[in-house]
């Protein structure tokens, strides 16, 4: 059979379904022949309770919607999985989506898990108000944002890093290793708060660190010919030494610089945000900024189980970067 149903467990068991409820949840008085039957019916018939029946007798379901922009991109991987990990340890299902970095595919997740009885939610947001997550909001279930947050939108908590830690130790490692001038590739700020933060702390430290006349810093938008002009730009105005605060930047540089000739290390050096495996893979591996990312996916899910037993008010976390130095920073020439 398809599905084995409690009424399935009540036929082999020789008794009936309110009694074999009654086992199962530990209520009433139920004789130890009878737990034994329903115990060895439901092993024989591997049958799973019906986690719906379960949450209409239940305040809690143990399942939690998980929005994330981009399961594909190794940062968000291993967001979700630490996610994951932390909550499924606590006795919790995860629902897992993927906006795109679209706030029509974020909405559309949103409702959808909305009509399920979850418990919660804990999302990557898109960096802007939309009616799912306000709706949201007003449900007053237990909300999490990570990584970053939502303008307009009050009263959610968020776990995401202080940029400014790594991004200090970066830039005193490209000064000590003779460069005189450096870039910083943003990525595609525009909807994105937290590449905006890192932005702003990059032009602060770079300025004080270098002076503001040697300090370079150019946006991209989501494609490779973007990324290709900017490099472009930084190289002509005598920038060896970049920083790129959006990883999958990071690697569209390094692959054009690979196919004109450019060796990362000697001819440009480079420090990208994000700890992903391909810059440990890669050679020279390159220098990062960790956001600690497995340390801001734990601490997002510890806080929604804290919102959901009600233990304590929810506050705002941050998780402090550091730098990793690699081959991919060199000596200036």
């Amino acid at each position: 059979m398809a599905y084995v149903t409690i009424r399935d467990v009540a036929q082999r068991a020789g008794i009936s379904v309110s009694t074999v409820s009654r086992a199962l949840n530990g209520r009433g008085r139920i004789s130890p022949e009878t737990k034994k039957s329903v115990e060895r019916a439901v092993e024989e018939l591997n049958y799973i309770p019906d986690s719906r029946a379960q949450a209409m007798r239940s305040s809690k379901t143990k399942t939690v919607g998980l929005l994330v922009p981009d399961i594909r991109n190794g940062y968000f991987a291993d967001l979700a999985y630490a996610i994951q990990d932390t909550l499924f340890k606590a006795g919790y299902c995860t629902f897992i989506g993927t906006s795109s970095e679209s706030v029509s595919l974020q909405d559309s997740f949103i409702t959808s898990i909305l009509s399920q009885h979850i418990d919660g939610a804990i999302i990557v947001p898109q960096g802007e108000y939309s009616d799912a997550l306000h709706l949201l909001n007003t449900r007053k279930l237990p909300v999490v944002f990570v990584d970053r947050t939502a303008q307009g939108v009050e009263g959610v908590p968020l776990v995401d890093s202080d940029p400014m830690p790594g991004i200090r130790e970066a830039l005193n490692d490209i000064k000590d290793h003779g460069f005189a001038k450096v870039g910083y590739v943003s990525g595609p700020i525009l909807d994105s708060p937290s590449l905006q933060g890192r932005e702003y702390a990059f032009r602060d430290l770079a300025a004080r660190i270098f002076g503001e006349e040697h300090v370079f810093v150019e946006s991209t938008s989501f494609n490779q010919a973007s990324c290709a002009s900017v490099l472009k730009r930084m190289r002509q105005s005598g920038v060896d030494a970049l920083i790129f605060g959006y990883s999958p930047d990071a690697i569209r540089a390094i692959s054009l610089l690979t196919y004109a000739g450019e060796q990362v290390g000697k001819d440009v050096s480079i420090v990208s945000f994000d700890d992903l495996e391909i810059f440990r893979l890669i050679s020279p591996q390159i220098s990062v900024i960790s956001q600690q990312v497995q340390e801001i996916g734990r601490r997002g899910a510890e806080l929604f189980l804290d919102m959901v037993d009600g233990k304590r008010q929810s506050q705002s976390q941050r998780v402090e970067t550091i730098y990793i130095p690699r081959a991919s920073v060199g000596q200036a020439r």
